[in-house]
């Protein structure tokens, strides 16, 4: 299994309802290509203005969480490589820049199982083991549905292009939930973003 996460911001000129929009626009352009065969899951995560955790930043616009097969780059063929051209293009007409800029590829580790969806916290750490303690310290919270680590995949090389080695997703059905679990976790992070998830694909079950 392979994960992408980016943090990114709008294209100038957008409103943040507009950009939304135009982000579930440009996701159902992605399902639409062949290429989506190998998509396991695939969450648009919206921030929340204002920031509804003391700490938190409000200085992005959306993260994405998309998790495929292994299969994704041992089984391209011509139609999926002209998709990926049809995404890239389309990314320049919905973010402020190429999501390849804004990137980390991850391997994910369940901390505490549960669904997709719901409000997260994501945590964005640039020490490994850092992470790990805050995540594992978060997994005893009762009101989160669900802890997950992702750590960089250093085999991606290149393709890691946002400067953080980890992120932790903290999720849970209500703000005051999230708050109550996580608010003292936010000083350990580099950067904490607050978000609202909008879950367009999930097969991992």
């Amino acid at each position: 299994m392979l994960k992408l996460i980016y943090l990114a911001n709008r294209k100038p000129g957008f409103s943040f309802d507009e950009f939304v929009r135009r982000w579930r626009m440009h996701g159902a352009i992605g399902m639409a290509q062949p290429l989506w065969r190998h998509a396991l899951s695939y969450v648009q995560s919206e921030p929340i203005f204002p920031a509804a955790i003391a700490g938190a930043t409000e200085a992005y616009d959306a993260i994405a969480t998309f998790t495929v097969s292994d299969s994704l780059f041992s089984d391209m063929t011509e139609e999926d490589v002209a998709g990926t051209r049809i995404m890239a293009d389309d990314e320049l007409e919905t973010f402020s820049g190429p999501i390849a800029s804004v990137s980390l590829w991850v391997n994910e580790e369940s901390i505490k199982a549960g669904p997709l969806g719901g409000y997260s916290a994501y945590l964005f750490l640039s020490e490994v083991n850092a992470a790990r303690a805050t995540a594992e310290q978060a997994k005893d919270a009762s009101n989160l549905i669900r802890v997950t680590l992702n750590t960089a995949d250093e085999a991606m090389g290149d393709g890691n292009t946002l400067p953080y080695r980890a992120i932790i997703e903290l999720s849970a059905a209500s703000i005051p939930d999230l708050s109550d679990a996580v608010s003292h976790l936010v000083p350990a992070a580099d950067l904490t973003v607050v978000t609202r998830n909008a879950v367009l694909w999930d097969r991992l079950d």
